[in-house]
Formats: C-alpha cells, structure tokens, sequence
C-alpha cells in the first residue's frame, strides 16, 4: 500500500506539472524562435500611438514601439491583431494613419518610407533611398497628400512625392543640406517643410 500511495503521488506530480505546462504554452512569430518571449507577444515600449477606427467600427491601436515593431492593438484586451517586426538598425521614425493605410518611415542613413494595410498588417507597397555619405540623419517626416493614395516624405536631403508605383519618385525637390526638417504638414495641394 505505501508504494501504491507514492506512484499516485507521483501520478499526480507528473499529470500537474504536464497541464501546468501545456496551459503557459502559445504560438510564436518566425522571428521569436529561439529568443525568450515568455508568455504574451511582446511589442516593446510604444514610442507613438494612433488610434483608428475600422470600417466595421470597431477601433484598433496602431502603435511604433521601443522594439522596432509596428502593430495593431485591441484597445479592449491588448490583444495583438498584427505586427511588423523591422530590422534592428532600421529604426522606426514615424507613423501615420488615413483611412486604410498606415505609413511608416525608418532607417537612419538609408531611409524606407513603406504603406501598409491597417486591418491585416499587410505591406502594401514601399520605397528606399539607399544609403550615401553625404545623407544626415532622417527626421522622419512624412505625410499622406490630400486626395491622392500619393505621400511625402523627406529622404536624405530631398522631399520628394511618391505613389503606389514606387520605383522612382514622382517628384523629387532638393531641400537645403544644413537644414534639419522635423516636420511636414500637406494642406490642400501645399506642402510645409
């Protein structure tokens, strides 16, 4: 009887420690295998928050966060509904929203300016100006132009205009090289830099 008794303590032990286990258990991003990410999908620190609200009408939170990650946040349980890891030395400067797009700059020498789907996270399409010695720091301005699905942005030295087709600018304006630009602000077809 006493070695009956100490198999079912041990039964028991082992049934505790399986469910307690299996219970912490969640699903990981490609991007978090083999780094410690304990129990929830952990975004960082946000840096910037945008509210939006969905078509639907239910509302999200897009945020930039200290970990370089863009996502999407129930505001209700904090529940991440998609997010964006960027590269570690592609630093997130700035978001904006309008309507379904999210706009995203980042990079420090190299600048990216990227569209993204606001409900899925989705990229929906984006632009880079490769690095160069002459270029400073980015500010990471930007802004969506009035009417257009076009946006602005200062890369390097340049504001320039683009559009969903990307693979070049749709204008290109030489800003002055000693200046910093920190802020942009489109109001009807005038740009302020």
């Amino acid at each position: 009887m006493p070695g009956s008794i100490s198999l079912m303590r041990a039964a028991l032990v082992t049934a505790l420690a399986v469910s307690s286990f299996s219970a912490a258990v969640q699903g990981l991003f490609p991007d978090e295998a083999g780094r410690i990410d304990w129990y929830r999908a952990q975004v960082g620190v946000p840096k910037s928050i945008v509210p939006h609200t969905r078509e639907d009408g239910s509302t999200s939170i897009l945020t930039i966060t200290s970990r370089n990650v863009l996502a999407s946040l129930n505001p209700d349980n904090g529940e991440v509904a998609w997010r964006q890891l960027f590269d570690p030395t592609e630093p997130i400067n700035s978001l904006k929203v309008r309507g379904s797009l999210a706009l995203t700059h980042s990079g420090t020498n190299a600048t990216h300016v990227r569209v993204w789907d606001v409900q899925t996270g989705a990229f929906a399409w984006g632009f880079s100006q490769p690095s160069s010695p002459t270029y400073r720091a980015n500010s990471g301005a930007i802004a969506f132009m009035r009417k257009s699905e076009d946006v602005l942005a200062v890369v390097g030295d340049s504001l320039v205009r683009l559009g969903p087709n990307p693979s070049k600018p749709v204008w290109e304006l030489a800003l002055n090289g000693t200046a910093s630009y920190k802020r942009l602000v489109v109001q009807d077809s005038v740009a302020y830099v």
